[in-house]
């Protein structure tokens, strides 16, 4: 057997619960599910079918997933923020006397505060999990 495929998440059982009372035509299955390290959850999955109940958990467990990369790389959407920041004063600060430069660093400390503020809160959201 290929080491690759047996170290994967997969549905080892799939059993009708009960037709959906509120929205007929619909069916809930609970779906066991068997970790990569062997542990085994179980999730309720509902569809049309059991093809259909299957193709819906594994979009919202997608979905899951790409809110998680987004909430990681949320410093990038910062620094992009810094960048924009620093760019629009510079190019029309050309044209202010000498003494009035002083606001063009107040994108940088803006950002550099939201940073702070964003660390500390993530911190705080890893903690409580």
């Amino acid at each position: 057997m290929n080491k690759s495929k047996s170290n994967r998440r997969k549905a080892i059982d799939c059993q009708l619960i009960e037709e959906s009372k509120s929205n007929p035509g619909y069916f809930k299955y609970m779906v066991t599910i068997q970790e990569k390290d062997g542990s085994t959850s179980k999730q309720p999955a509902y569809g049309v079918d059991m093809q259909d109940a299957m193709k819906r958990l594994v979009r919202s467990e997608n979905a899951e997933m790409v809110v998680q990369v987004i909430e990681k790389k949320q410093q990038f959407f910062l620094m992009a923020l810094f960048a924009l920041c620093i760019v629009i004063p510079l190019v029309g600060g050309y044209n202010s006397s000498e003494g009035q430069k002083w606001w063009m660093m107040l994108p940088l400390a803006t950002i550099v505060l939201l940073f702070l503020v964003f660390g500390i809160l993530d911190r705080y959201r890893s903690q409580n999990k």
